[in-house]
């Protein structure tokens, strides 16, 4: 078995989160903003990551758009800052929805491409961690690019993930690829707490009826079925509307099934999470008392060795 990095954890942050799915246009992006604005509006202390550096939605879903190109120094990556960084000299995340946000598409215009090679995605997306003033928080959510290459390998191999929630929806070619990325975390040993199946229906917005959009898929894919299914999320046109305006389900339209459907999902992770601590301390708690036994028993046996 190949020996793994040690793994670090962040200080002051809760528990370390991604939302990853093995394919784009499932709305990873919109499970990350509306999971993170749930836990939120729970009282917890939020912050969320851009990690697609290639296409960062995050900034346009929370209204928080920078439209003009930058030009010169402007268009600086926080790349290669040291670790220590005193607080004043971090950067400082932007406030949105009672949570801290900081992206890629801060540096750079909306249209603007940025195209960095894999590894040094990799390299950003760790940096980021450091170089912002996160300060402490409950849950830090890392909405991830589509497939299962950087930033994804990096954070798997350097830093401790607490857990990892799968975006699919319910076509063949969406979950084949889910299945992908489910199959990367799990070779990373990284917990998977489950899966979201995306634009799961259309919700008609004259009537009010569901009406399948995707083919679901016939397919039996044991790994991924067996995941706990976290919510079904429906697509209605009004959520997508105002999503496109800075303002997410479970702030403009809170009484709305798709809001309903989140904030369940935000429930779940957020449980999922506690009882894993729960377990863990437990298990600590177990060793720590079992280690005096131990060490007892091995000093009568050397005393009737000595005797």
């Amino acid at each position: 078995m190949t020996q793994r990095t040690q793994r670090e954890r962040l200080e002051n942050i809760g528990a370390l989160l991604v939302v990853g799915s093995g394919k784009g246009g499932v709305g990873k992006s919109t499970v990350s903003v509306n999971l993170a604005v749930a836990l939120a509006k729970r009282g917890a202390s939020v912050g969320l990551l851009d990690g697609d550096a290639y296409g960062p939605s995050v900034p346009m879903m929370l209204g928080v758009r920078k439209r003009a190109a930058s030009k010169g120094s402007e268009a600086d990556l926080p790349l290669a800052e040291r670790r220590d960084l005193p607080p004043e000299k971090k950067l400082k995340p932007l406030m949105r929805y009672g949570m801290k946000i900081m992206s890629v598409g801060f540096f750079i215009g909306e249209e603007q491409a940025v195209a960095p090679m894999p590894d040094v995605l990799g390299v950003l997306i760790r940096q980021l961690f450091y170089s912002v003033d996160w300060g402490a928080l409950d849950y830090l959510i890392i909405d991830l690019p589509p497939g299962t290459s950087e930033p994804q390998a990096t954070l798997c191999r350097e830093m401790q993930i607490d857990g990892a929630v799968l975006v699919t929806t319910p076509q063949d070619v969406a979950r084949i690829d889910t299945s992908k990325a489910l199959a990367m975390f799990q070779e990373a040993d990284v917990p998977v707490l489950g899966v979201v199946q995306n634009m799961d229906g259309f919700l008609c917005p004259h009537c009010g009826e569901h009406v399948e959009i995707f083919p679901r898929s016939q397919e039996t894919r044991a790994q991924l079925d067996e995941l706990p299914l976290l919510g079904r999320i429906p697509l209605d046109p009004a959520a997508v509307i105002n999503g496109d305006k800075g303002r997410p389900v479970v702030v403009s339209m809170p009484d709305s099934s798709v809001a309903s459907a989140f904030t369940s999902m935000a429930e779940q992770v957020a449980m999922t999470l506690q009882a894993r601590r729960s377990e863990a301390e437990e298990e600590q708690q177990f060793t720590t008392e079992s280690i005096p036994e131990e060490t007892e028993k091995e000093r009568e046996a050397e005393d009737e060795r000595e005797d």
